[in-house]
């Protein structure tokens, strides 16, 4: 794959993956509510667009309300959020950062693109100058022209969603993989048992780009990863994380099924570090596998880049 689309692919997984805001004492933060318009749906959470004109956001919202019942059942809370579908033009005015249309959360709100998504527009167009042998794997999922909303929109919406069901008690993890880790284990969840026609369109982007193989990847341990996150690491640095963090998820859910999201959920609450020290690797790995699983402590014990 090309060096400029893999820079990319890796400045969504940044947007997407990274923590959010800290959560005011309201939670929900309205404040960046002013001027966009309240749809009238039948779901419980609030749901607001920039432009009521576009039509495009019934089976996201429908997707969403999936997703909320999936997720309050196991966690049992009944979370209070709000929806965003923000224009393009509008994004810096309403969003928390770029580009526009990158689904992000934070204090109580998802924001999602009302648009097609800048990013979708720029991979797709370079997705299209590779090999017919990439773009056959990706055709029968996201269409024949590729439409990669279905993945940056209608699948990380439920990645996000997942982090507020965290955010809500406690924003400052142990590790930061764990918090990545836990919303894709979450959206893992979700497609595979509840959403048939989800699966495909979570599951063939990340294989797609898992292929590509880490020859680009200067940084590969864990430590590196907290150290460097984000800013510190190049776009492909930071993608490779992601993904390897996508494939841990997949394999934990496939092996213990949804039950451990839970546990995995109290874990990063009652350890976070406004309330609790530091742990060492030693030590958290004892935890994890007594308090969440043994798959989850392995991700860190087993990690093969030491």
């Amino acid at each position: 794959m090309e060096k400029q689309t893999l820079t990319i692919l890796i400045a969504v997984f940044i947007g997407c993956f990274t923590p959010r805001l800290m959560a005011q004492e309201s939670w929900i933060d309205d404040s960046i509510h002013k001027g966009l318009i309240t749809l009238n749906t039948e779901y419980d959470f609030k749901a607001l667009v920039s432009n009521d004109t576009i039509k495009n956001t019934s089976k996201t919202l429908k997707n969403i309300n999936n997703a909320k019942k999936y997720f309050d059942t196991i966690f049992q809370t009944d979370l209070d959020f709000a929806v965003l579908f923000i224009e393009n033009h509008k994004w810096n005015t309403y969003a928390y950062f770029p580009p526009p249309g990158m689904p992000q959360a934070g204090n109580g709100n998802v924001i999602l693109g009302l648009d097609k998504s800048v990013v979708s527009k720029e991979v797709e167009k370079m997705i299209t100058q590779l090999p017919d042998e990439y773009l056959n794997a990706l055709k029968p999922v996201y269409g024949k022209n590729i439409d990669l909303d279905l993945f940056y929109r209608e699948t990380l919406s439920i990645h996000e969603l997942a982090h507020l069901y965290h955010f809500k008690k406690g924003t400052e993890p142990q590790r930061k993989w764990l918090q990545e880790l836990f919303a894709t284990m979450a959206m893992y969840a979700f497609s595979k048992y509840n959403c048939d026609a989800c699966y495909e369109m979570m599951d063939t982007y990340p294989e797609f780009t898992l292929r590509s193989g880490d020859g680009r990847a200067e940084f590969k341990t864990l430590n590196d990863f907290e150290e460097k996150y984000v800013q510190k690491l190049s776009p492909q640095n930071y993608e490779w994380f992601q993904m390897q963090f996508y494939k841990n998820a997949k394999s934990i859910i496939e092996s213990n099924g949804d039950a451990i999201l839970a546990k995995l959920r109290n874990f990063l609450i009652q350890t976070d570090l406004s309330t609790t020290d530091k742990l060492s690797d030693a030590e958290l790995i004892i935890r994890l596998e007594k308090e969440v699983g043994k798959e989850v402590a392995d991700v860190l014990a087993n990690w093969q880049y030491k």
